[in-house]
């Protein structure tokens, strides 16, 4: 029903279940939407314009505007909760904790064990979805952007999740860490990366 959505940021929510908010105001209409943590912080600061592409789930007796800084995202999230039992919360929590590429490879390469770092996620949840979404993947529109997108990365970024793996930091935590690290500029080179990423770490409460 709704692509995405175009509008200014009135109030950013975290609710500290892992699922956070947004509320977006577009034409007058406030419209609250679920979002992941790390998305929360891309999708920038309140009075900014912003695109969302956003997900409405229907359920019996509710709806919900589940929503994400890019398509690939948004597209992934409808796959995973295309997968039985996985609800909209899980599948969110997935993509809190790893980014697309290591989401799809994980699927293509039969990889549970990267699966089931994703909060709430078992060996045989992994399984699940690796079985009956590698298929899917395989034929999957959006593939070849993320690949794009994985070289366009080049090792710098890979290299500086090595090191920040290395110190006992979550995929989450490196994700936004790095996040944050490139916003000193986009060609740091792994060590500055990483010193920017364990400068801002060490701002925040683990």
């Amino acid at each position: 029903m709704f692509q995405f959505l175009k509008g200014i940021i009135t109030e950013k929510i975290n609710s500290g279940e892992g699922i956070e908010k947004l509320i977006l105001d577009v034409n007058g209409i406030g419209y609250e939407i679920y979002t992941t943590e790390v998305a929360l912080s891309l999708f920038g600061k309140k009075g900014d314009l912003v695109t969302v592409y956003t997900t409405l789930i229907h359920k019996e007796d509710s709806m919900a505007l589940y929503g994400f800084p890019t398509l690939l995202e948004r597209e992934l999230f409808n796959l995973l909760h295309s997968v039985s039992g996985i609800g909209p919360k899980t599948s969110m929590n997935i993509l809190s904790s790893l980014t697309v590429s290591e989401i799809s490879n994980s699927i293509l390469n039969e990889d549970s064990t990267q699966l089931s770092k994703a909060q709430g996620i078992g060996n045989r949840t992994a399984n699940r979805i690796i079985l009956e979404l590698k298929e899917k993947i395989k034929n999957w529109q959006y593939l070849p952007i993320v690949h794009i997108e994985r070289q366009e990365a080049g090792s710098t970024i890979n290299e500086a999740r090595s090191v920040l793996q290395a110190l006992g930091y979550s995929n989450q935590e490196i994700s936004k860490a790095i996040t944050h690290a490139k916003s000193n500029g986009d060609n740091l080179d792994p060590e500055s990366l990483v010193h920017f990423s364990l400068k801002w770490l060490s701002s925040i409460t683990r």
